[in-house]
């Protein structure tokens, strides 16, 4: 097994139309066969994605006419027979040069004839080995570079990744070995993207799926709570409460207003203290987390109001105190600042018991 440099011709050089990436952009499944990857059509729809602003592709490429293509980060393929190549590693620079060469071919650009000759053959390493090690090393060096290196993916196209490994029959644990994050964060991915996949297959609420959706129901994992409530099965991996799940989903959508109930991943963590309550969740229900979160404070302020039997047993415990420092002999040991403070305690003691006489009495009349 190794990486081998090769140069070959641009038009050999395929973009990966199963790229993670695309995730982000589109919901079509991402399982096109290799035997179709050549085919001018999936390679056009593949280029059109790479093309869309998310990835800013005219920006690299504008700096490729620019100062010129160097190749401080190789392009990684393997070989798919025929002559062609796929790209595992470059997908974003190898459409930038695909872009360049087709501006020139339309008239549109600033570069000359030596310069695109130049591009349309190029230096890359090939993945050599079997095909299904070839596969595997190509899935290590994504990891590497894109879930925990330098130009990393988001999150759901990490949690992608590491569902696809698993899916091929890789454990956490050689996952681990091969990307570098622990196996307790690829367990958290690997859950989130389950209960992702969950809400991107619900018939009445799948049209409001977004990737950006992750962060949510990864923060509902992280607690038990939220867990509970939307019946988590630790070995399904899947929410089985339907009715509190799509409750959930229902805070993600926005109404006919565009408001929502849940505008980021911050907000689940209040769940936490809402969830218990039936008045709060019908205030979100409604879009409204800051009605239903303003009802807890009040509840929590109410629960902690102290009551009559408290004040006259406090009241109880300080004469008893108070009577305990002559029958102990410790008025010589107190200061005569604790005395003043004292005698000031009392005074207004008897004010305020005075004051309640008097309310007493206009309650009575």
């Amino acid at each position: 097994m190794k990486l081998t440099p090769k140069k070959i011709s641009l038009d050999n050089l395929l973009l990966d139309p199963n790229n993670p990436r695309f995730a982000d952009i589109s919901d079509e499944s991402l399982n096109i066969p290799q035997i179709k990857y050549a085919e001018e059509k999936v390679q056009k729809n593949a280029y059109d994605k790479m093309m869309h602003p998310r990835f800013d592709v005219q920006s690299l490429a504008s700096s490729i006419e620019t100062v010129g293509f160097y190749n401080v980060d190789n392009i990684v393929a393997r070989d798919i027979d025929n002559g062609n190549f796929v790209v595992v590693e470059g997908n974003r620079r190898t459409t930038a040069i695909k872009y360049l060469i087709n501006q020139y071919d339309l008239g549109q650009s600033v570069l000359d004839e030596e310069t695109i000759l130049k591009l349309k053959s190029i230096d890359i390493l090939v993945i050599e080995g079997q095909i299904d090690d070839v596969e595997e090393v190509g899935k290590v060096i994504q990891g590497i570079r894109n879930v925990s290196g330098i130009k990393e993916w988001d999150a759901y196209q990490k949690a992608q990744y590491i569902n696809d490994l698993i899916g091929k029959g890789k454990s956490p644990a050689t996952i681990s070995k091969m990307i570098g994050m622990s196996v307790r964060e690829i367990n958290r991915y690997y859950k989130t993207f389950s209960v992702m996949s969950q809400f991107k297959k619900d018939e009445e609420y799948s049209s409001y799926w977004k990737h950006s959706f992750f962060s949510h129901f990864d923060e509902v994992l992280k607690r038990p709570a939220l867990r509970s409530f939307m019946g988590w099965n630790d070995e399904t991996y899947l929410f089985e409460n339907q009715e509190n799940t799509r409750r959930f989903y229902e805070w993600l959508a926005p109404d006919e207003d565009g408001k929502v109930a849940l505008s980021d991943a911050h907000n689940v963590r209040q769940l936490v203290h809402l969830v218990a309550e039936p008045v709060a969740l019908n205030y979100l229900d409604d879009k409204n987390l800051q009605k239903a979160m303003n009802y807890i404070e009040q509840k929590n302020f109410n629960a902690q109001k102290i009551t009559l039997p408290e004040c006259m047993g406090k009241i109880s415990n300080a004469i008893e105190a108070f009577k305990n420092i002559v029958a102990e002999g410790l008025e010589a040991e107190m200061s005569n600042e604790e005395v003043a403070d004292l005698k000031k305690s009392v005074h207004e003691m008897k004010n305020q018991l005075d004051r309640i006489a008097v309310l007493k009495q206009a309650d009575v009349v």
